[in-house]
C-alpha cells in the first residue's frame, strides 16, 4: 500500500483570521462614513471663517466709504467757500462780522490792543 495518507492540518487560528477581517471591514466602514462627515465639518468651519472675514471686509469698506463721503463733502465746501471768496474779492464786498470766509484784516496783536483801548465816541451829534 503505497497510498499516501493526507493529513489535513487545521488552519492556524481560523477564527482569529475571520475576526481580524471583520474588524478591518468595520474600520473601513467607519472610515468610509467618517470621511464625508469630516469633509463637511471642515467645509462648514471654512465657511464660518470666510463669513467672519467677509464681515470684517464689509465693515472696512463701509468705513472707507464714509471717509470718502466726508472728504468729498469737505472738498465741495472748500470749493464753494473759495468761489464765494473769489466773488467777494472781485465785487469788493465787505465781510460780515461772523464771516469765516474772508480773512481778517487785523492780527491777534491788533485785536488785543482794541480790547484794551476804549471805543471812541462818535462826533457830530
Amino acid at each position: 500500500m503505497n497510498a499516501k495518507l493526507y493529513v489535513q492540518r487545521p488552519a492556524a487560528y481560523p477564527q482569529r483570521q475571520m475576526e481580524g477581517e471583520g474588524v478591518l471591514r468595520t474600520l473601513l466602514l467607519a472610515f468610509a462614513l467618517a470621511l464625508p462627515m469630516a469633509s463637511m465639518a471642515y467645509l462648514k468651519i471654512q465657511h464660518t471663517r470666510l463669513s467672519y472675514a467677509m464681515s470684517e471686509i464689509r465693515d472696512q469698506i463701509r468705513q472707507e466709504e464714509e471717509v470718502r463721503r466726508t472728504l468729498l463733502l469737505e472738498r465741495s465746501r472748500f470749493q464753494r467757500d473759495e468761489e464765494i471768496q473769489a466773488y467777494a474779492d472781485k465785487a469788493g464786498l465787505m465781510p460780515r462780522k461772523q464771516s469765516h470766509l474772508v480773512p481778517r484784516a487785523f492780527t491777534q496783536e491788533d485785536q488785543r490792543l482794541a480790547k484794551l483801548v476804549p471805543p471812541v465816541p462818535p462826533t457830530g451829534f
